[in-house]
């Protein structure tokens, strides 16, 4: 009787589980709703003024650094709306190279700010078939996590590799920042778990699931004080746009 009686409230509790993260979601959607309208008006407001101070370099670094932090909100909203989604990607051939050059543009200002280094040894034939914007999402992500961990300074290395025969995508993200203890390397991914002042624990946590939801996974080699690799690994894709015709 004592075993029935806990079938019996299992699914209840599970229930109740899915009820209150289907009401969070639709809060942080309404949320992220209502922040991302003014937001996208600043945008547009200091993209303009940009424009108009000509020759003004102070003032054009004041705008920049504007522009650049409303793109992080903008990123920190993405991340809520991912975290409390299952993804759904809407999968097309993308290339790489053009989804990282516009994923290094987002995080540009803090890369001249932070005085970091960036090595791109993109090979420009690379398509991966993914959703453009959920993979952009973990590619800004990744790379405001080496930055973050780049504070004083340093290089970030970006590198795609095609394995052979199986045709795999490898894109790695490597930083000279101050790495990760061992002891935490396997909690790095779990929700809300961070070791920055600034983070919301929520990035890295995206990046698996969205990378879970197109075949992919990452893998992550770090020692402290040294630096950080994630390895990202995509599924087989044809080697050009040519093959879809």
């Amino acid at each position: 009787m004592k075993d029935d009686t806990l079938m019996n409230i299992r699914p209840t509790i599970d229930q109740e589980r899915e009820g209150r993260l289907e009401s969070l979601g639709w809060i942080v959607t309404k949320i992220v709703h209502e922040v991302r309208n003014p937001l996208g008006s600043i945008e547009l407001i200091t993209s303009l003024l940009r424009k108009e101070l000509n020759d003004d370099a102070d003032k054009k670094r004041l705008i920049d650094h504007v522009i650049c932090s409303v793109k992080n909100i903008d990123t920190i909203l993405s991340n809520l709306l991912h975290f409390t989604r299952t993804p759904k990607p809407n999968l097309k051939m993308n290339n790489a190279e053009i989804m990282l050059q516009k994923c290094l543009e987002v995080v540009s200002y803090n890369i001249l700010k932070n005085n970091i280094k960036v090595i791109q040894k993109i090979d420009p034939d690379i398509w991966i078939n993914c959703d453009e914007i959920l993979i952009r999402q973990v590619f800004v992500n990744m790379f405001v996590n080496s930055l973050q961990a780049m504070k004083a300074g340093g290089v970030l290395t970006i590198e795609t590799i095609k394995r052979f025969p199986d045709m795999d995508v490898d894109i790695h993200i490597t930083d000279t920042g101050c790495g990760i203890p061992a002891e935490l390397s396997e909690r790095i991914f779990d929700p809300f778990f961070t070791t920055s002042e600034k983070g919301t624990g929520l990035g890295l946590t995206i990046v698996h699931n969205i990378l879970k939801v197109h075949g992919g996974n990452i893998k992550v080699q770090s020692k402290e004080g040294e630096g950080t690799k994630f390895t990202i690994k995509f599924p087989a894709v044809k080697q050009s746009a040519e093959d879809e015709l």
